[in-house]
C-alpha cells in the first residue's frame, strides 16, 4: 500500500517538473520568455568584468550555453554552479556594444551541480 501512495506521488508531481525555464528552453524559444522572471542552474564557463557590469557565459549540463550581464558583483568564479534569476531581455547595452538574447541577473547564488545531469 505504501509503494502505491509513492507512485502516485510520482505520478503527480514528475509532470510539473519540467515547467520552468532552463538554458534550452531559453535558446529554443526566446520569445517566449522575453520580460519574463525566470530562474536557471547553470555553470559559469566565462566572465568579462567591465566598469559598470560583469558578463558571465553560463552553460547547462548538456554544454547550451546563455549571456547574463549582472551590475552587482558576482561572488562566484570560472567553474562553478549558480543559481540565477533575472528578467529575460531581448537585447542589451554594454559599453559600446548590443548583445541579444540575455539575462538580466537580479541575483547569483552558488549552488551544487546538479544530481541528474544527462536527463535534459
Amino acid at each position: 500500500m505504501r509503494l502505491r501512495a509513492i507512485l502516485l506521488v510520482g505520478l503527480l508531481v514528475l509532470p510539473l517538473a519540467g515547467c520552468g525555464a532552463s538554458i534550452a528552453s531559453l535558446n529554443a524559444r526566446p520569445d517566449k520568455y522575453y520580460q519574463h522572471k525566470v530562474e536557471i542552474v547553470g555553470r559559469i564557463e566565462r566572465m568579462q568584468f567591465l566598469p559598470h557590469a560583469t558578463l558571465l557565459e553560463v552553460a547547462d549540463a548538456q554544454g547550451r550555453r546563455l549571456l547574463v550581464r549582472s551590475v552587482d558583483p558576482v561572488d562566484a568564479e570560472g567553474g562553478d554552479w549558480v543559481r540565477i534569476e533575472g528578467v529575460f531581455v531581448p537585447e542589451v547595452n554594454v559599453e559600446d556594444a548590443t548583445l541579444y538574447d540575455v539575462l538580466s541577473a537580479e541575483s547569483i547564488k552558488r549552488t551544487r551541480a546538479p544530481r541528474f545531469r544527462n536527463l535534459m
